[in-house]
């Protein structure tokens, strides 16, 4: 896959309920399909999980990554 940066605003219900999909399939230990903008593509159940906080110039950002290798 190319290289690429997507970062999409959704609503409320759509994030719980994005984030809901992911936790249950990580709690049952298996992979998840999922779609970011025009991609979509399957994060493996073992995928690396971290929670990342940053702060500069008075903006706060709280990322929650899975990560893994292709």
């Amino acid at each position: 896959m190319a290289d690429r940066d997507v970062e999409r605003d959704c609503s409320t219900q759509r994030f719980v309920e994005t984030l809901r999909r992911v936790a249950d399939a990580l709690e049952r230990g298996e992979s998840f399909r999922i779609q970011v903008g025009n991609a979509r593509f399957t994060v493996p159940a073992d995928a690396r999980l971290s929670i990342e906080h940053e702060a500069s110039g008075g903006e706060n950002e709280l990322e929650l990554q899975l990560k893994w290798k292709v």
